[in-house]
Order: structure tokens, then sequence, then C-alpha cells
């Protein structure tokens, strides 16, 4: 009889010992990782002509990141820009397709 209440005190201090962490502890483990999940992706930069009330002119500059699905064919193009007061300016642009 001894020999049986000792072994159930016994299994009870195990049991106890086992589950010496909190579930503060459990909740905040840092040992657990979750699996890293990461996709290539392209970034381009979209610049936005925005023409504001009375006619002022605002250029609004973003970055615009997308899943890359297939390398996309680029190509740099010079843009001839007349302004309103005579003068030209030669821009150059990527255009991709």
């Amino acid at each position: 009889m001894r020999l049986f209440l000792a072994s159930i005190g016994t299994a009870a201090v195990i049991a106890t010992s086992g589950a010496a962490t909190s579930p503060a502890q459990a909740r905040f483990d840092m040992t657990v990782k979750a699996p890293v999940h990461v996709e290539t992706v392209a970034c381009r930069t979209v610049r936005t002509r925005i023409v504001g009330p009375g006619g002022q002119v605002t250029f609004r500059t973003r970055r615009v990141c997308a899943p890359a699905a297939a390398p996309r064919r680029c190509r740099m193009e010079r843009q001839r820009i007349v302004r309103p007061n005579g003068t030209v300016v030669f821009r150059t642009v990527q255009r991709c397709r």
C-alpha cells in the first residue's frame, strides 16, 4: 500500500514538474518559429501627374510592388517635350511591356 501511494505521489510530482511553463510563457515562446514565406517582388516607381484646381500641376511619385511573374522587356525611350514657352526638353523614360 505504501509503495502504491509513493508511486502515485511520484507520478504527481513528475506531472506537475513537466508543466512548469505557464500559459503565458507558452504563448510567447521564442523557440517556436513560423515558416518564412518570402516571394520575389518586382518594384517599380510610378510618377503620376495631378492637375489640381486652378491648373496647378503636381507630380506624385510612389512605389508599386507586385509579385514577379516573368521578366519584363524594357527599353529606354527618349521623349522630346516642347514647353509652353517654346523651350525643348528631352527626357529619357523607361518603357516596359
